[in-house]
């Protein structure tokens, strides 16, 4: 059933203030960043937070859409357990690596290289089902495609930082775990 007109009047007052804060954001790191790529990347960041939104924010939660939640708790669980075995203090949501990163292979990270990624996807994913709008599931593909450049970008970093890297991502598949 789609929605109400007061439930879309309301949805997108929430996206316009969004886009305020967005162009804040944008203008920010305008400044701040020199280099393309680092603006592509950023702008990456910027997309993937604005496309969960919308896809949070989109969701019926009233009456409290229990099949939903129960089905997008596993990709809650993947992306916890890889922040705690990444550490609680160093995650970071540019795909940069820094002068301390290291290489995680275990525990959700011997799954999928990117369990942080899997996990929102898994859970966006659980919230596409009520209400049903192609602009909801477009909103997904593109969350998609922008976690995969994402990941790709930080992959080529990892791979000249770590000789270990390429063997792992033989071993380990990027989004989805890799069948045997």
């Amino acid at each position: 059933m789609p929605p109400s007109h007061s439930e879309r009047a309301s949805l997108s007052r929430v996206l316009k203030r969004m886009a305020g804060f967005a162009q804040v954001i944008v203008s920010s790191f305008l400044t701040l960043m020199m280099g393309s790529t680092g603006m592509i990347l950023w702008f990456l960041v910027l997309a993937q937070f604005l496309l969960a939104a919308f896809l949070v924010l989109s969701a019926r939660w009233s009456p409290v859409p229990t099949t939903q939640i129960l089905c997008a708790i596993p990709g809650v669980g993947i992306a916890i357990w890889a922040w705690f075995q990444m550490g609680l203090g160093r995650i970071r949501i540019h795909p940069s690596p820094t002068e301390s990163t290291r290489l995680i292979t275990a525990g959700p990270y011997g799954l999928v290289r990117h369990p942080m990624y899997t996990g929102l996807l898994w859970f966006t994913a659980a919230l596409l089902w009520d209400p049903v709008w192609w602009e909801r599931f477009a909103a997904w593909i593109a969350l998609l495609l922008v976690l995969s450049a994402k990941a790709t970008h930080e992959e080529r970093a990892m791979a000249e930082r770590f000789p270990a890297y390429r063997d792992y991502q033989n071993r380990v598949g990027q989004l989805l775990p890799r069948i045997r």
